[in-house]
């Protein structure tokens, strides 16, 4: 593991920089990160909960505000807000067959588009997409619609997410507990 970062590095984490470096679509680098979005959404529909949590880096942060995209997350309440032993607990929870919050299990499926990629180095990069995500479970269907902001870092066995900031596009209106991964 690295240096601990401050809650005001976390935030920044999510800002491109003015000298970021765009990876176009169609270069090998842009094709691994779409690779990994996709896997990514893959990992989360089909509740491979194990899998998806090795898609981390052990620095990870995984945020999704509430009221709002540019919030301060030392001054708000966040919908999740946690670093990566947090998320592991999450993990733990959600593979836990006593989860009554997901008895029966949600249905999900997702499409994740509009890719766009910055590198501030060769193994700091920020990826931007949006998503639709469909739940169903039992009798009651919703839909979410967001945009995610990936860190990604090179490692030696390929990327890892070191970040991802989910903003819901209703995240101010009464929703119901988000009981499965965004």
């Amino acid at each position: 593991m690295g240096v601990a970062m401050t809650e005001r590095d976390e935030v920044s984490m999510f800002v491109r920089a003015g000298d970021d470096t765009s990876i176009l679509p169609g270069s090998s680098l842009y094709s691994e990160i779409e690779a990994l979005l996709y896997r990514e959404a893959e990992l989360m529909d089909s509740h491979s909960f194990d899998a998806w949590l090795g898609l981390w880096h052990p620095d990870g942060l995984y945020w999704v505000p509430s009221n709002g995209e540019d919030i301060d997350p030392r001054e708000s309440v966040s919908i999740i807000y946690e670093r990566y032993p947090q998320i592991e607990d999450r993990i733990f929870r959600l593979k836990d067959k006593r989860m009554h919050s997901q008895s029966p299990k949600s249905r999900l499926i997702r499409i994740v588009s509009n890719i766009t990629a910055s590198a501030s180095g060769p193994a700091d990069i920020l990826a931007f997409s949006t998503f639709i995500l469909g739940e169903v479970r039992g009798a009651e269907q919703q839909s979410l619609f967001g945009r995610a902001a990936h860190r990604l870092r090179r490692e030696a066995d390929g990327l890892r997410i070191l970040g991802k900031k989910v903003y819901l596009i209703a995240n101010d209106s009464p929703m119901r507990n988000v009981t499965f991964l965004l």
